[in-house]
């Protein structure tokens, strides 16, 4: 079964808590409305705020592989 992008983008938030006001300056979605999604306040998110988070989560995701498999950081 395949999680939804809503659902991967509310699990990243959650993991990274404490570093929302960096996922909102790297994603360019508002920490407020950071807080409202990993809160589930926010049931529906627009789309394009949504596919932002994802964006920046796989960049992210790429990026720490990049430097484990080069072993710069």
């Amino acid at each position: 079964m395949s999680e939804s992008i809503h659902e991967m983008v509310i699990e990243q938030l959650q993991a990274m808590k404490g570093e929302w006001p960096i996922v909102a300056e790297g994603s360019g979605v508002p920490r407020r409305t950071i807080e409202k999604i990993a809160r589930r306040e926010i049931p529906n998110p627009g789309v394009q705020t949504v596919e932002k988070l994802a964006r920046y989560f796989r960049e992210r995701e790429t990026a720490l592989a990049d430097e484990a498999r080069t072993g710069t950081s």
